[in-house]
């Protein structure tokens, strides 16, 4: 499988939620310090009991979340794995991913990940926005179409 050159990576990247507002300019910020990894089918990518330290945005492929034996979801293209450990360095994620087939990843760095944010304040404004959007439309109130 050849290697993604930075158009790939942009277009990667901005089919995941969290980077969905930003410019194809920003965008190829974050390509730049991304690195393509992969993996075989059964191999761990994320392990519960470890800390986090990237961001990985699903390029090719199947993995399988888990929560100890327990399946919690398969996801694929543009999920993003650890986008929120990326801004809470506390505890292990308590979920693992393991590859279900060939699967490529965009890895981010967190430590270059927070020297690009503080580098392109203007990356920083349009990702927290849309976190904060993300996290009140998870807050509204659950409406019934009969109740007024």
């Amino acid at each position: 499988m050849p290697k993604l050159n930075i158009v790939e990576k942009v277009i990667a990247l901005e089919g995941v939620e969290v980077f969905a507002d930003l410019i194809p300019e920003q965008l190829s910020r974050i390509a730049a310090i991304a690195n393509e990894v992969q993996f075989a089918p059964g191999a761990i990518i994320l392990d519960e009991s470890k800390r986090l330290d990237a961001l990985y945005v699903i390029v090719d492929g199947a993995i399988e979340l888990r929560h100890g034996d327990e399946p919690l979801s398969t996801v694929g293209r543009d999920y993003a794995l650890g986008m929120w450990a990326m801004f809470e360095d506390t505890d292990p994620m308590h979920v693992t991913a393991r590859a279900i087939e060939d699967t490529r990843l965009l890895r981010i760095d967190r430590e270059d990940f927070y020297e690009l944010l503080a580098d392109h304040a203007e990356i920083t404004s349009v990702m927290f926005s849309t976190l904060v959007k993300r996290v009140r439309s998870g807050m509204e109130p659950v409406r019934s179409g009969g109740a007024r």
